[in-house]
């Protein structure tokens, strides 16, 4: 199965539009908040992406009604947190997200707000965020993010977004 994450769009709607149409046979897209309005947008144009996509509210998604978080059942046992996570980085953000993992009994931590791309593994817990699909903030250029769950295990990427999808504005 695989998972094309992107999150921190900001307004960016060919962000939105580049990263799925470039990754339409993924099995499910996860978007880590920032940026619904444009997310809703694709989806009134393109419905038929509706049912395999996993959503959650960032701080920036005013009035949203998504939800916070998503705990989501992936095949071969594993189980995936979806969040923005803002309300997770006061102190030390990894130990956070790691012991909301372990109340969620998820292995798995997807996460936007830090618009920086972060794929690492803590205490048997794997944390992504696949960067900024817009605005990034880590120098490198704007990302999404492939998580292939196998029965082997767990594959990881990020990828580059097109220069044309948030132009040459890095934060």
């Amino acid at each position: 199965m695989q998972l094309c994450v992107f999150s921190d769009t900001h307004n960016h709607d060919q962000a939105v539009r580049d990263v799925m149409l470039s990754h339409k046979t993924s099995d499910y897209f996860v978007f880590c908040g920032d940026g619904e309005n444009e997310v809703d947008r694709f989806l009134e144009e393109r419905p038929e992406f509706a049912l395999r996509m996993i959503r959650v509210r960032g701080n920036n998604d005013y009035g949203s009604l998504l939800p916070l978080t998503e705990n989501v059942p992936l095949p071969y046992g594993h189980r995936m947190l979806v969040l923005h996570g803002h309300r997770h980085f006061a102190g030390d953000y990894t130990r956070n997200l790691v012991a909301l993992a372990k109340q969620n009994h998820a292995d798995i931590v997807v996460f936007g707000h830090l618009h920086a791309r972060i794929d690492r593994w803590e205490e048997g817990i794997l944390l992504f965020n696949p960067g900024s699909a817009a605005q990034p903030r880590d120098g490198k250029p704007a990302s999404f993010g492939l998580i292939d769950v196998m029965e082997s295990g767990i594959l990881t990427s990020h990828g580059d977004m097109p220069r044309s999808s948030y132009g040459m504005r890095q934060w």
